[in-house]
């Protein structure tokens, strides 16, 4: 069945809007037929991978070498950027913008960041020229097209914010389903493909989250009471995030008994890595999501007499952070891990989250031969520039940048056996994906974590062999004395 389309929709597919919508146009409307959607739905906000531009892509060395840094998608922007007059359809309202790339354009060849680094005894990484010049060349023709190069991954905080029932396109999965949970707003996490097309159209088939019924929550998953009161850092809401996608088994969910208060960085972290394990990105919040005033709502009216019903409890959040964390064996006072990186912003940090870091560092050194890395967005980055926040950390030997993400490095070309600690629980993820040799990975707390920056090594106390007791010892324990919010979750 063919789709509906627009006056201006249909003229974008005849050719008669120039020759880029034109071919945009006949992809979306091939994926359309493929979907069986009967209609496009007009979008705000684009949000696409970064590509790299580069006129040697036919060299095998060039090959190679995009292998390790581009995610497969660029070549997929080259006959669009060859067309005359192309540029994105931001006359309507859609706004078009990319991921981040690996290097701050201004600080190129200074030291001591992801793309320039050296990590005494273990050897150095620095972004390739050719690539470099590749990125910019992107970043540059995206520019030339009209793309609002937020270069963030969550733009969706401060720079572009969905309303209720408008609709996005996100190639980022953590953006598509913050964009549906908290605002309401009606997003897909699409490919890097569409995302493309759908930039210099201005438009997308309906399908998939666009629509209702796709929407519903099908299971409840709660948060006992002794989770809910000790969620203390930002490790543990990314955490407690992946405890509920586990319990949901890649179903929609409504989550109750959540703290009353969630922060911009908590509820971005908490989102951010429950989406990996979800195969549709949205959550029901209970008192958050907008279209979820009730359950009834987020069941969208077909909530049964005895729905499914899971519990996060405390051993979840343990079991989690053992999984997390490749330590063996764990940390304790004699048993110190050294730790060559330690890296905060994986979504990009949020004000609330540089400021941490700031306080947790403020007067303090971090320990030479060690790498502090805060990435976070552009709007931030000038923020904690005026506010002092920036000079706090870079006075304590610390790097704090924009523009970049940690996902785009190619990472199985840094030095090996690094010792890489945390709280970015997709950075865990993603990082030790990308794979490189002897690698530990340490989740942990800010608290933690910095403390790990000035000393060089990662010491949670004893309490970590804590957690290898069995149940009933840990309750008697408990009444004894208090847990260390480090690498664990505290619990009272």
């Amino acid at each position: 069945m063919a789709m509906k389309l627009t006056t201006k929709q249909k003229d974008m597919l005849d050719g008669k809007l120039g020759e880029a919508k034109q071919f945009c146009m006949e992809k979306l409307a091939d994926f359309g037929e493929a979907v069986e959607a009967t209609e496009m739905v007009d979008l705000v906000l684009v949000l696409n991978a970064c590509p790299i531009f580069s006129k040697d892509r036919s060299k095998p060395e060039t090959l190679a070498k995009l292998s390790a840094y581009d995610l497969g998608h660029s070549a997929l922007y080259d006959p669009i950027f060859a067309m005359k007059d192309a540029h994105v359809d931001d006359e309507t309202g859609t706004v078009c913008g990319n991921d981040p790339y690996l290097v701050q354009f201004d600080k190129i060849e200074e030291k001591g960041y992801p793309w320039n680094f050296e990590i005494p005894g273990k050897g150095s990484f620095k972004l390739d020229a050719e690539m470099t010049r590749d990125f910019k060349a992107g970043h540059d023709k995206l520019v030339e097209h009209g793309w609002l190069n937020w270069l963030s991954c969550n733009p969706y905080l401060n720079t572009n914010i969905p309303k209720m029932n408008e609709y996005a396109a996100s190639s980022e999965s953590s953006a598509a389903c913050y964009i549906n949970t908290i605002y309401g707003a009606r997003t897909n996490r699409e490919s890097p493909v569409n995302t493309i097309y759908c930039a210099y159209t201005g438009c997308l088939p309906k399908y998939g989250s666009h629509l209702d019924e796709n929407r519903a929550a099908k299971c409840i998953v709660t948060l006992d009471d002794e989770v809910r009161d000790n969620l203390k850092g930002m490790a543990d809401w990314g955490a407690v995030g992946a405890c509920i996608a586990g319990k949901a088994d890649n179903r929609i969910m409504a989550v109750e008994n959540l703290p009353k208060h969630m922060s911009a960085g908590a509820t971005k972290n908490l989102i951010s890595c429950a989406s990996p394990g979800m195969n549709d990105p949205i959550l029901h919040l209970m008192g958050f999501t907008p279209e979820s005033p009730t359950l009834e709502a987020a069941f969208k009216g077909n909530m049964p007499k005895n729905p499914e019903r899971y519990k996060v409890t405390m051993d979840d959040m343990v079991e989690m952070y053992r999984h997390l964390n490749s330590l063996a064996p764990a940390p304790g006072p004699d048993r110190a891990k050294p730790v060559d990186i330690v890296i905060v912003g994986c979504p990009h940090a949020t004000f609330d989250e540089v400021r941490e870091v700031a306080r947790l560092i403020k007067g303090k050194k971090v320990k030479p031969g060690v790498q502090l890395w805060v990435q976070t967005d552009t709007p931030t980055y000038f923020m904690a520039q005026h506010y002092g926040d920036t000079k706090t950390i870079e006075d304590a030997g610390g790097k704090i940048y924009h523009q970049t993400c940690m996902a785009m490095n190619p990472f199985r070309h840094y030095p090996k056996n690094l010792s890489i600690a945390t709280s970015s629980f997709k950075y865990v993820k993603l990082g030790a994906g990308f794979g490189s040799e002897g690698t530990t990975w340490i989740y942990g707390n800010p608290e933690a974590i910095i403390a790990a920056a000035v000393t060089g090594t990662f010491t949670p106390t004893a309490r970590w062999d804590f957690w290898s007791q069995p149940r009933d010892m840990r309750l008697a324990s408990e009444r004894v004395k208090p847990l260390y919010d480090g690498a664990i979750p505290m619990i009272s």
